[in-house]
């Protein structure tokens, strides 16, 4: 198919749906949005268009194809068809009988265009039998479309089409399905029109207008006639002799009786005839030619002798592809007939290499003669074919249009192809400008893992960033444990790797929690919450941030002693100035005390735990976070501080802190509630890939590599990113009463096991190994650290809405 149909289905989508469905339909059906109107594309293409717009929209592929053929009558009006379209005929039966004929037409410009065939006959019932052929199988509900789009827009009227029978047609040597309809028209009357649409609505209105005045005159010559029968005068006589004359047809055309005449005998001799109608045939119904046309008989000088030849070892018939049999060419008397010459029978002077003379015209049946008569004229669209053929103009009579209709043909060629090369380049300046984008986005994304967006847009708008003061943000400062004792014994590779597997687990929670990397250095990550935006909720999104680190370093592995890092963690709110520093590598940096004191946090903190300041535990201690105090601690520069250990969030869940949090659908369709507020928990966060995230025990969260994350949701959330989920009461925390189970001789291990994190996961790993053994499980009230309730509390969120995290 051409690529006009494909255009039509792109806008059918475009104008009942949106873009984004195209683009849904287009990625189903794996194919580019590329297409050119003249450019030839496999069948395949657009049934596979069709096929994934039934699966998105979830109707039945033929009622999209009926819907395209609906939609697609009025696509050709607006391509600029319609006055070619409203000129085919003056009612539906003449419309369908011509369409043949406009696609031969077409098939100039489309020279690789298989068009369908119609065929009309009336039935005793008045009903209108269609009977339609194609090359291509199960199209013809967009026949249904077309044909009821035709008779409203044209015709006024309604159809109700009913299919009688769909087969092959043998006498088509197979190769078409043939499909016959039973159309019954009615009319309907419009009450108001309004201005018309198209430029040929205006013609329709003026002929409507003028036969009325036509109608109104003939009313009144009919008067006159009948007033004067009462007076006794001879009608008309007071008229003048031309007024008579247009009275008199205008009452013939009024009772339709006008009858031709024709003479005793055809006053043109044969020799006449034959020169000035050189492309015709006549032949009887044994298919013996009788006669034939002058220049037919140049090309083929078997013609020239009276013997008695079949006419099917001349020419093929091209169309109608029905057999050579006088039944089946009164079938489609109506249609245009193409025949090609045989190179056997062409004169000896046509090339081998040059193409058959294709011949067009309309078969009419004699019955006085038992013959039938092939009027006819060359097929060719172009100077450039007539010459391929050895035909000149001069070849062709004055009275056959074609002679007119190849010269405008060869002008609208070269435009069409002008036309095609300009949508070519447009189709590759939009693939550039695609791929632009892409690289554009590309590079965003690499400048805003540099820099803030909002300084990253200000910098390459050409705008100088001030630096800023900030009156209240929050810095994390974090480390890796026993660090220097690892890249002692292990190669530098595998230190790079380490860290990688580590921070690209730490740049994930920042997406989670909307803060700011700003730099690493070694094992030191740095983040800061509250800037370049400042944000009530910067030391929530922190702390939130500093829980899921210890949980994220857990699934890295040490080189040296092959068990899970240990980080320690530091974070201090306060006052900064933050900046960009520097033109040829811009660095947007902090400065300031608060940026000290953080970073004293961690160098004075504690293996696997969380070191806060006293400020940083005001602006916590209102929330549902859970806290230990350590007491006053020399801080080195500091003087006397009094700290505290931060250890859970009782009002967000791991999979929340994490960022790989999904609520499952109710299982029981019993439970199901049809109020928004409940349908909206039982449904995937918004813009995330569905089953790509599921609940996990604590400890296995395999927070990888090729995991997205889904934001956290906070109060106050950017508006452009998508929020985590509604926000949701308090409720009370619980902490487990279980010893750890795990032990161990090092001293590492020996730590990690003071830490609440390491705890849980410990208890949670030692109750899962009792279960397979055949242990059952305390179920006391208190007994929180059940691993069968642990794994239920955090796996399903309906079951529990909090969650001991630390």
């Amino acid at each position: 198919m051409y690529g006009f149909i494909n255009l039509c289905v792109r806008a059918l989508v475009l104008d009942k749906f949106d873009d984004k469905t195209w683009e849904k339909i287009r990625a189903k059906a794996g194919v580019e949005d590329s297409f050119i109107t003249h450019g030839c594309y496999d069948d395949t293409i657009t049934m596979q268009l069709v096929q994934a717009a039934s699966d998105i929209s979830g109707l039945q592929v033929p009622v999209i194809l009926e819907l395209f053929g609906e939609f697609f009558f009025s696509f050709c009006q607006s391509s600029g068809y319609d006055e070619m379209l409203r000129a085919l005929g003056g009612n539906l039966k003449s419309f369908l009988e011509n369409l043949d004929s406009l696609h031969s037409y077409l098939s100039f410009s489309y020279e690789q265009m298989e068009a369908p065939s119609f065929r009309c006959e009336r039935r005793h019932d008045n009903a209108l039998i269609l009977h339609y052929y194609s090359h291509r199988k199960g199209l013809h509900p967009i026949v249904v479309g077309i044909v009821r789009a035709v008779a409203k827009e044209f015709f006024e009227s309604e159809l109700k089409m009913e299919i009688l029978e769909e087969s092959h047609e043998e006498e088509r040597n197979g190769k078409k399905e043939h499909v016959t309809f039973a159309i019954y028209q009615k009319r309907i009357r419009k009450i108001d029109e309004g201005p018309p649409t198209f430029v040929a609505q205006t013609r329709k209105h003026s002929e409507q207008q003028l036969n009325k005045e036509d109608d109104t005159e003939v009313q009144a010559v009919l008067r006159s006639i009948e007033e004067q029968k009462e007076s006794g005068t001879k009608p008309l006589n007071h008229l003048h002799r031309s007024q008579k004359i247009q009275s008199l047809v205008s009452l013939g055309n009024l009772y339709g009786n006008f009858h031709p005449s024709f003479p005793e005998k055809l006053w043109m001799t044969q020799d006449v005839f034959c020169e000035y109608f050189p492309y015709h045939l006549v032949f009887n119904s044994e298919l013996n030619v009788l006669q034939a046309g002058v220049h037919i008989q140049r090309i083929m000088p078997r013609l020239r002798s009276l013997e008695s030849h079949p006419v099917d070892s001349f020419f093929d018939l091209i169309h109608p592809q029905i057999d050579w049999t006088i039944k089946s060419i009164q079938k489609f008397e109506n249609m245009q007939f193409v025949l090609q010459t045989r190179r056997a029978m062409i004169t000896d002077g046509w090339g081998s290499d040059q193409p058959m003379l294709q011949l067009r015209g309309q078969m009419v049946w004699m019955d006085s003669l038992d013959a039938m008569v092939y009027i006819c004229s060359p097929r060719v669209a172009s100077l450039k074919e007539l010459e391929a053929r050895n035909l000149h103009l001069s070849d062709i009579p004055f009275h056959d249009v074609t002679r007119d209709l190849i010269l405008f043909n060869h002008q609208r060629l070269a435009e069409i192809e002008l036309g095609k090369q300009l949508e070519q380049k447009k189709e590759e300046l939009r693939s550039a400008l695609q791929d632009l984008e892409t690289e554009k986005k590309k590079t965003d994304m690499l400048l805003h893992s540099m820099l803030p967006r909002l300084v990253a847009d200000q910098l390459r708008e050409g705008k100088k960033v001030e630096a800023g003061e900030y009156e209240m943000v929050t810095i994390l400062f974090s480390d890796i444990v026993s660090f220097t004792n690892i890249c002692a014994k292990c190669r530098p590779i595998d230190i790079v790797n380490m860290l990688n597997a580590l921070y690209i687990r730490f740049d994930k929670l920042t997406t989670v929690h909307d803060v700011y990397k700003v730099e690493t250095i070694g094992d030191a990550y740095m983040v800061v919450g509250g800037l370049p935006i400042p944000i009530k909720s910067h030391a929530d999104r922190v702390a939130n941030m500093a829980l899921g680190m210890m949980v994220a370093s857990s699934e890295v592995i040490s080189p040296v002693s092959r068990e899970p890092l240990g980080i320690r963690i530091g974070i201090h709110s306060g006052p900064a100035v933050a900046g960009v520093v520097g033109e040829k590598m811009p660095r947007y940096c902090l400065f300031g005390d608060t940026v000290n004191t953080a970073s004293r946090m961690e160098s004075h903190g504690v293996p696997y735990k969380i070191h806060i300041s006293s400020t940083t535990y005001q602006c916590l201690k209102e929330q549902e976070f859970r806290f230990e105090d350590r007491g006053e601690i020399v801080i080195k520069g500091k003087g006397m501080m009094r700290t505290h250990f931060l250890e859970g969030n009782n009002s967000a869940t791991m999979e929340e802190i994490m960022g790989t949090y999904v609520e499952k659908e109710v299982e029981d369709d019993s439970s199901r509630s049809s109020t928004p507020e409940k349908t909206d928990k039982t449904k995937t966060p918004p813009d995330t890939p569905p089953g790509r995230y599921n609940t996990r025990p604590i400890g296995k969260f395999n927070f990888g590599d090729d995991l997205n994350v889904i934001p956290m949701y906070y109060p106050d959330n950017d508006k452009n990113r998508t929020p985590y989920r509604d926000a949701k009461p308090p409720s009370a925390a619980k902490s487990s009463t279980r010893a750890s189970a795990s032990s161990s001789t090092e001293r590492a291990s020996e730590e990690r096991s003071k830490c609440p994190v390491f705890r849980e996961l410990a208890e949670a790993e030692s109750k899962r190994s009792e279960e397979i053994e055949g242990a059952r499980p305390s179920r006391s009230a208190g007994a929180t650290a059940s691993p069968r309730r642990m794994r239920n509390r955090i796996s399903n969120h309906r079951e529990s809405k909090t969650c001991i995290l630390l």
